[in-house]
């Protein structure tokens, strides 16, 4: 059975294209590569594919008019040293030889596309910095250098991506992401797929005044906080009483902007982090306003944000690095004093053991000084190695009616 190996001519030009001079089209001296280097890669190790790949470069050698050259050994001019591509129209020759298109062709085409884009319609406010960003990488392009979110070899998805771009900065109002995914790309899921790369273009485009999209109001979920508790909001069209309510209820965060004011009769805030627990809790129907948040939403922390100042804030999480954390990013972000409830590490034989990233989240939340009143506790899990009993479901259904909410903890 005869055996196909790759052509060593398109091998090369995979090279070529790969170096400095393919990347930049920068090239003032030849491109040079070890012969014994290019027939490794292109797997040319039997003596017949040694044989058939020798042949093809010296009969392509005969027919570049000098572009194509050997250097061999000086000892033995039948062997060849080295493989040696003109700087002056070899790429040309090469390219056409193999019948595919040259980097520097490739380079101009990546260029015209983001030229060609340069004049999409884009609001007022980011017309100018649109235009200029697709300039910018236009000349990216040309000169090799990243053109990050964009990939060189990629043009449908590249324009794919161009093409969505200004939709989005035109964007009015609070989405779900995949009904904005339905309207731009006829795709309730392509959104989600190009999140990455779209949002680094956005930033690049808005000097970081864009960061995601939520800040373009897409949301993957709406933006509401789920409670249970005494607390009033006086609304344009009336006073809403929560409060009323024996079950827990969402409230989005236009309403929580929209209340002339809010009011809260009770005696204290507690945060929950699972919502299993948070469920548990509200049965009780206390005087507490219970919130479930991990890490906390813009819903969360506006809501956060118009509790009265007094008013005693505790938080109830997991007490695994990563419910810590969550604690922690309560209090940076609602610039609240909140203060852990029930939250000291509990050991228990064979719990799950501590890994590399909860360490580096143990090793952050210790240098971190609003985190000062849980140290002994993430000091105990670390020498521990292990996480504990951590899940807030450890603790048991929760059977008092008034504050703490547990017995014997």
């Amino acid at each position: 059975m005869a055996h196909e190996y790759p052509d060593i001519l398109k091998v090369f030009a995979n090279r070529y294209r790969n170096s400095q001079a393919g990347r930049t089209g920068i090239c003032t001296a030849d491109f040079t590569l070890d012969y014994h280097k290019l027939l490794k890669a292109a797997n040319a190790d039997s003596a017949q594919a040694r044989i058939n790949a020798e042949d093809r470069l010296r009969q392509a050698a005969d027919q570049s008019q000098g572009k194509l050259k050997h250097d061999t050994h000086s000892r033995d001019e039948r062997l060849i040293h080295i493989v040696r591509l003109s700087h002056e129209g070899g790429e040309t020759w090469l390219f056409n030889h193999v019948r595919e298109s040259s980097p520097t062709e490739e380079r101009r085409q990546l260029a015209d596309l983001f030229e060609s884009f340069q004049e999409a319609p884009v609001s007022s406010g980011w017309k100018n910095a649109w235009s200029n960003w697709c300039l910018q990488l236009a000349q990216h392009a040309l000169d090799g250098s990243s053109v990050t979110p964009f990939t060189r070899d990629d043009l449908v998805g590249n324009h794919e991506l161009l093409t969505a771009i200004p939709s989005l900065l035109d964007w009015q109002g609070e989405s779900l992401l995949r009904f904005a995914s339905c309207m731009i790309c006829r795709d309730s899921k392509k959104l989600e797929q190009l999140r990455p790369r779209l949002e680094s273009a956005l930033r690049q485009i808005t000097a970081g005044r864009i960061q995601s999209l939520e800040d373009l109001g897409l949301l993957e979920k709406p933006r509401r906080v789920f409670i249970r508790g005494p607390l009033r909001l006086d609304l344009p069209g009336g006073t809403l009483n929560l409060g009323l309510l024996h079950s827990p209820v969402s409230i989005s965060e236009t309403d929580i902007h929209q209340a002339i004011a809010i009011h809260c009769d009770a005696a204290q805030v507690l945060t929950v982090e699972n919502e299993t627990t948070f469920l548990e809790l509200a049965k009780l129907n206390s005087d507490t306003l219970l919130i479930q948040t991990s890490y906390p939403g813009r819903a969360v922390l506006a809501l956060l944000a118009r509790l009265p100042a007094q008013l005693p804030i505790h938080h109830f999480g997991d007490t695994d690095p990563a419910g810590f954390d969550i604690l922690r990013d309560l209090r940076t972000r609602s610039c609240r004093t909140i203060q852990p409830l029930h939250m000291r590490h509990r050991p228990r034989e064979g719990s799950e053991n501590l890994q590399p990233s909860d360490l580096q989240i143990i090793a952050r939340l210790l240098a971190d000084p609003c985190m000062a009143d849980c140290l002994a506790s993430l000091q105990a899990m670390r020498d521990s190695g292990t996480k504990g009993d951590f899940e807030q479901e450890s603790l048991g259904r929760p059977s008092l009616p008034e504050w703490p909410f547990y017995e014997n903890t």
